[in-house]
């Protein structure tokens, strides 16, 4: 093929019997088509958009007559309210708890009464000691592991300021006057020298 021509080689590609159809599609009717369909779908909304209106007067006039007692809309209830954010409540109560624990403040200015960060507090419980009670009487039985008078978890009546006596060897009752442990009683063997 000599330079400068454009001719294919294998001859002309141009097909006489292959032609683009002019008929299969109209261009007038896909106009018109998207032109309709705007119009419909123009024409629906401000039909809802009406139906809406009418839907809101037919409301207001059908409304039931609202009590002057009754709280106006938007109106929060009293408190206590249910928590809407109680991650965020724990987060402030455990801020505000914090802050109580490391600061001095108030608990009651008319009988000067104040609170202390804690470690300030320990230090003077450490000091001063825990205060104690002067006047009354003494409970042999307070801080000890004897039973107060009452039923026992199987319904068996405990008297009072003994232990209960389910099981040798419980409670403080359980030891003689004497202070001397009792001696376990002998069982009877079975025959055969079986335990």
């Amino acid at each position: 093929m000599p330079p400068g021509t454009d001719a294919h080689p294998h001859g002309d590609l141009h097909n006489p019997d292959v032609a683009h159809e002019s008929t299969d599609i109209s261009i007038r009717g896909v106009m018109w088509f998207v032109v309709i369909l705007a119009a419909t779908v123009i024409i629906v909304q401000l039909a809802m958009a009406g139906l809406m209106k009418v839907f809101e007067h037919y409301e207001a006039a059908n409304d039931p007559f609202v009590s002057p007692q009754a709280v106006p809309a938007g109106t929060l209830p009293p408190e206590p309210r249910l928590q809407t954010t109680p991650w965020q409540d724990l987060k402030e109560f455990r801020a505000a708890e914090e802050l109580s624990l490391h600061s001095y403040g108030w608990i009651d200015q008319k009988s000067d009464v104040v609170h202390l960060p804690i470690d300030k507090a320990k230090a003077l419980l450490l000091q001063r000691g825990i205060p104690v009670r002067t006047g009354a009487p003494n409970d042999p039985t307070e801080g000890t592991h004897v039973a107060a008078g009452g039923e026992s978890n199987s319904a068996r009546m405990i008297p009072a300021g003994q232990g209960d006596m389910s099981t040798a060897g419980s409670g403080p009752a359980a030891v003689p006057a004497g202070g001397q442990t009792p001696t376990p009683a002998t069982t009877a063997k079975k025959p055969g020298g079986g335990g």
